[in-house]
């Protein structure tokens, strides 16, 4: 199994190079939705049980976690969930068109809190940009941390590819919960959670 796989139960589907994700998934005049670095949790499953005339979409790096994740996809029967093994960068640098995705989900990624290692960290400007171009108009970014330095990195990069901040809570709703949020609720950690927007709030 290569790194450009496009992964679905039961088989899965080789994609050109330059191939259009959405194209491959079939999404049409669909809404798509895209988490990035789903890990272990079943997010993107839930959400999709609750909204099945949309297309999701899980990018995860771990071969492991994704393998996993497709066998719940399975599992649940849903239809309307895909996910793609890989460098999350490739996928919307190169894979997905402009003004093709209606809303991207980030919770928690690794913060590389030492200063060293923040240009590892996967929200900056230039991969900021790139969401951007890929969103459709009034497309949404929601993100979650329990970094405070990671948030304001996040607001000012995102503020800077022309996203507007609409909302922003200290806890995470019900519809974002995801393990990290429930383990940081458990030890009383402070988290995050911001939800962003191509159209300005005036």
């Amino acid at each position: 199994m290569t790194r450009n796989v496009f992964h679905f139960d039961p088989s899965d589907v080789d994609l050109p190079a330059a191939a259009s994700l959405p194209a491959a998934m079939g999404v049409g005049a669909r809404a798509l939705h895209v988490e990035v670095g789903f890990g272990k949790d079943v997010r993107t499953l839930r959400t999709a049980e609750r909204e099945p005339d949309a297309m999701f979409l899980g990018v995860e790096i771990s071969r492991k976690k994704c393998r996993k994740f497709c066998e719940k996809v399975a599992r649940a029967g849903l239809r309307n969930v895909r996910c793609y093994w890989g460098d999350a960068r490739k996928v919307v640098g190169e894979m997905l068109p402009a003004d093709s995705v209606d809303s991207f989900t980030i919770l928690f990624p690794d913060p590389w809190p030492k200063r060293k290692h923040h240009k590892h960290r996967w929200i900056q400007a230039d991969t900021a940009a790139l969401l951007v171009r890929a969103l459709k108009s009034e497309g949404q970014i929601v993100t979650a941390t329990d970094h405070d330095g990671y948030r304001d990195q996040i607001r000012e990069v995102l503020a800077g590819a022309g996203m507007t901040e609409v909302e922003t809570r200290t806890e995470v709703p019900d519809d974002d919960r995801s393990l990290f949020a429930e383990r940081f609720e458990r030890i009383g950690e402070s988290v995050t959670w911001m939800r962003w927007t191509t159209t300005s709030s005036g």
